[in-house]
Parts: C-alpha cells; structure tokens; sequence
C-alpha cells in the first residue's frame, strides 16, 4: 500500500483547518495515511523532511502559501521528493491558483491523484520559494498585516496596507545583476516571481510559468503619487510590464544589493534581508495541479 503524510496547518482558514482531514482521507483511501498537525514555525518543514526519508508517496499541504512555502522548505534539494498536494486555505494562494487548484476544498481534494506538473522551485540565499519575493518599502507593508487582520479582513487587509505604503512612496537604491547583465535603480518596489499569481493577481507577471524555468523581475521605478495611481490601473488592465516605470527582465540566476535593513517578504512573510542571491531548480517538484 502507498503511504501519505497530510501536513495540516489548523489555523488556516479561519481556523478550520482540521475539518477536512476526513474528505482528504476518502480521497486517499488506498494510501495509509499519517496526519501531522502544525504547532510552531518550521513544524510543517521537519514533517516534510521526515516524509523524504520514510520516502513515502505523497505529502498533502493543507494551508495558505505560508504552510506551502514550509513544507516546500522541506522537501527540496533532498535526494528523494514525494509528490505534493495542496489543499489552499490561505488567504491569498498564489500557489494553488498558479496550478489552477480549485480555491474550494472539495475541487481541491478532488485534484489530488489527476494531472500533475513538474515546478520551478526558486532558491534564495540558501532556503527555498514557490511564488514571489518582494522588496521595498510596499512589501514592508504588507508584511505587517496581522494574523488577525487576516482572519477579519482577508486579502483586504494586504489592500489597505499595500495602498497605504505606495503612496508615502518611500524608495530605495538597488543594485542588480540578472544573469550577468548589471543595473541600478532608485525604486518603491522589486518583484522576483516563479509563477503567474503574485498577490493573487495573474496580471503581474502575466507571462510566467510555473515549469519554465526562469525568474521573472519586476523593479517599480520612483515616480510621483500619479505614476503609481497610474500602475494600480495597468495591473487591473494587465499591461503593466509594458509600462515606462516598470523595468521587466528575466533570468536563471539573480543578486540584488541594497540597505541591509529591508527585509524580503518571501512567499507572504517577512524573512531574509539584502544582499539577496537567487537561483532556480528547474522542474523540481511533481505537484498536482495544471499548467496554465
């Protein structure tokens, strides 16, 4: 019999989080099942960890991108990698809409044994990402956003927060290098994205793939409270790579040098600071789920 390990994050949702082991379990009947329920920051990294060297089946993440990124952390670079399911329960799921995962449990649960892709998996100063890596003042926001501000407000609260730090419009210096191509800028916001879903929005990075193997940058130019006004409004139409503030490149490898008190927000969370040095592991994890 094939064995599964269900990584359960029970705050997510609004605190529902454990009222779908049993469905998950109906649609894992022929496996024997462990489910291993998170408490503490890093919980949901050690459990992948062990699932690797019980080599078992399948690991299910059942959470927001915060309980992906963990587990993820867990699973790369190790010598063997389950698949990966995702049951979304966050707030935002870039993850899952990337992969067009129902947003729902049932569609969700429903994935878990169909189609299947193999994803990018970013590395950054020696741990791992699935979605975005933001820097600047706006991420810096955002990442402040509360567990209860989520719980009450969900993606409103990182709206208010986001709205809020774009127009005090403070910048900073990058320094970048993109697979040896160097540049500077003086700018509000810098974006490395692996999949099409940046704060569950796909017209951002509109022209990422979750398998295509390449970091997708983004630097959001200084400019005046109109300029950015004037970004809100070619993110809802979706040219807003094509805009003159917006500096869009690609590349495998990437170092951005900037203050070294920003903080990075990685994945919907505040971790690492500058210098940040990134790479890619190209079609690294077999997730459940469809390209776009």
């Amino acid at each position: 019999m094939e064995k599964a390990m269900i990584i359960i994050n029970p705050t997510s949702g609004k605190e529902q989080g454990t009222s779908c082991i049993e469905q998950l379990k109906k649609q894992l009947a022929h496996y024997e099942v462990t489910v291993c329920e998170t408490q503490k920051e890093g919980d949901a990294t050690d459990f992948a960890k062990e699932a690797c060297k019980q080599q078992l089946d399948l690991v299910v993440l059942v959470g927001g991108d915060g309980t992906v990124h963990e587990g993820i952390n867990g699973l790369a670079e190790q010598t063997y990698r389950p698949k990966v399911g995702v049951v979304p329960l966050g707030t935002v799921n870039d993850f899952a809409r990337a992969l067009s995962i129902p947003l729902d449990v049932e569609g969700a649960i429903a994935c878990i044994g169909g189609p299947s892709v193999e994803v990018d998996i970013g590395k950054l100063n020696g741990r791992y990402f699935t979605n975005v890596v933001a820097i600047g003042s706006l991420p810096d926001s955002v990442g402040n956003v509360s567990s209860e501000q989520k719980s009450m407000l969900g993606s409103l609260a990182y709206a208010w927060e986001g709205t809020k730090a774009a127009f005090q419009h403070e910048t900073y210096s990058f320094d970048i290098d993109a697979d040896g191509q160097q540049f500077s800028e003086e700018s509000l916001l810098v974006l490395v994205a692996l999949t099409n879903s940046v704060g569950g929005m796909s017209t951002i990075a509109d022209q990422a793939a979750v398998d295509d193997g390449y970091l997708h940058g983004f630097v959001v130019k200084s400019g005046s409270v109109l300029t950015i006004a004037k970004l809100m409004t070619k993110i809802a139409a979706g040219t807003f790579r094509d805009d003159k503030d917006v500096h869009a490149f690609r590349a495998h490898q990437m170092t951005i040098n900037g203050p070294s008190d920003i903080q990075l927000n990685v994945d919907g969370d505040m971790m690492e600071h500058l210098p940040a040095h990134f790479s890619i592991l190209p079609k690294h994890i077999t997730v459940y789920g469809k390209r776009q």
